[in-house]
């Protein structure tokens, strides 16, 4: 059994002397939820939702100065994360991968062809979730051959929101929580965050920024440290992942015979290139944790042409309706994005969509979805110095305080870790620079690049 081989694998490298503690999937994404928060001591509605964990899909608890209640536990399988799964691969997509590509579709399509067909299937009365047929993926598949794609998109969309927004209202009546926090794969679908965030009477809201089962360790470890033993700040960042020094980055480069020039000063350089139109790969200081790049593993690039979105996405063999999402300087922000207020902590995590300004349509259209949303990341000076300096440094060349901050990896591989990764992936594709600690590297094709 699995357990069999985790007590032999502890027992292997000699880590079974201290009692094993096992925990409920579900609370341990609570907990992350919760204690990564800066909301801990203060009341908050802690919600998990995902496709299956300890034989649930979900949960609802309450958080206060004592720790973490449930109030109730969604069986499997009435999974909203199956439900999810079932649209990605009904429409061609590979489940539990792709399904943020069908958040980019639903944005294309109608939900009212099939909303109230989808909607029928659920039982939400008593603040529970039930689904008829929640195992049945044909039923999927069966409605991709009949209508378009991005209206099957768009409905099973809608109703996710809906059946959450529903299950949540009943348990803000309940409770008269003003904030929530959310953890679970779930909640990786950020118009759904959005949403949450919108509903009446909430006035702020935090997600785990690896709301993946990626983050179940943390959550676990939090539980076996205690409650009592939890600050109340709240992550400050999520780059705790390796970092590696210039000796290491310059051997990478040496390896390829690659030339490179360096300067104590390559934020500045780095922002008088992108005041050129000209895509950087950035590999700098620890890597981030979690699903994503937030400016140290990024390619960037300006945000101020609508048609740059499709070339951005040949460039880099990306699909071609994924929206591109904006780093921008935290201080900007609410000329930017409207209902921000509440929001700021975990839009600095890329976790939550808002609706853009009229500003911010008009300066950098690039990184407005279809919907007129964003996935911002809010970049302040304690966040990541390095990063809001580049910001800083394009904005006084260009007047515009973002960028588009996008994944540095090779289409469907994982971002890049190590200087070796980053060499690799720059060099495969179609990155005018490298931008590796203090290293700028120009691509060995990049006369060719320019002319493609």
């Amino acid at each position: 059994t699995w357990s069999g081989e985790l007590s032999a694998g502890l027992k292997r490298f000699d880590l079974d002397r201290v009692p094993l503690q096992r925990f409920q999937h579900h609370d341990t994404h609570a907990a992350n939820s919760y204690y990564a928060s800066s909301y801990v001591g203060s009341d908050a509605l802690v919600v998990t939702l995902d496709g299956y964990g300890s034989g649930m899909c979900g949960g609802v608890y309450t958080a206060d100065a004592k720790g973490l209640h449930n109030l109730i536990r969604f069986r499997f399988p009435n999974s909203l994360g199956i439900f999810y799964e079932h649209v990605t691969s009904g429409l061609g997509f590979k489940p539990s991968r792709h399904e943020g590509k069908i958040v980019g579709l639903a944005s294309y399509g109608d939900p009212k062809h099939l909303a109230d067909l989808l909607l029928s299937r659920f039982d939400t009365s008593d603040g529970n979730i039930r689904i008829r047929g929640g195992m049945n993926h044909f039923f999927t598949r069966a409605l991709a051959g009949h209508f378009a794609k991005r209206d099957v998109a768009a409905a099973y969309q809608f109703v996710l929101e809906e059946v959450t927004r529903r299950v949540l209202l009943h348990w803000i009546r309940k409770t008269g929580a003003k904030r929530i926090v959310m953890s679970g794969g779930v909640h990786a679908n950020v118009k759904l965050n959005q949403r949450i965030r919108e509903l009446t009477g909430i006035e702020s809201v935090f997600v785990y920024p690896n709301m993946g089962d990626g983050g179940c360790g943390t959550g676990a470890a939090m539980l076996s440290f205690g409650h009592d033993r939890m600050p109340n700040v709240g992550f400050d960042n999520v780059y705790y992942g390796p970092d590696y020094s210039d000796a290491e980055i310059r051997a990478a480069l040496d390896a390829e015979g690659l030339k490179y020039d360096r300067f104590d000063d390559a934020e500045d350089r780095i922002g008088d290139l992108l005041a050129k139109d000209t895509i950087v790969g950035r590999f700098n200081g620890r890597m981030e944790y979690g699903p994503r790049s937030l400016g140290n593993r990024s390619v960037l690039y300006p945000a101020k042409r609508p048609e740059i979105n499709q070339w951005l996405n040949h460039q880099l063999g990306r699909t071609e309706f994924m929206p591109f999402a904006p780093a921008c300087l935290a201080e900007r922000a609410p000329k930017l994005y409207q209902r921000l207020e509440g929001c700021e902590k975990t839009a600095e995590f890329m976790t939550i969509t808002f609706d853009c300004t009229d500003e911010m349509k008009a300066h950098s259209p690039a990184a407005v979805h279809v919907d007129g949303t964003a996935r911002p990341q809010l970049v302040t000076p304690q966040s990541n110095a390095s990063f809001h300096k580049i910001l800083t440094a394009y904005e006084q060349r260009t007047g515009i305080p973002l960028l588009i901050n996008t994944s540095f990896n090779m289409h469907e591989e994982p971002i890049v870790c190590s200087p070796q990764d980053a060499v690799r992936a720059f060099l495969l594709g179609n990155v005018d620079y490298l931008a590796a600690g203090n290293f700028l590297v120009p691509h060995p094709r990049l006369k060719e690049n320019e002319e493609s």
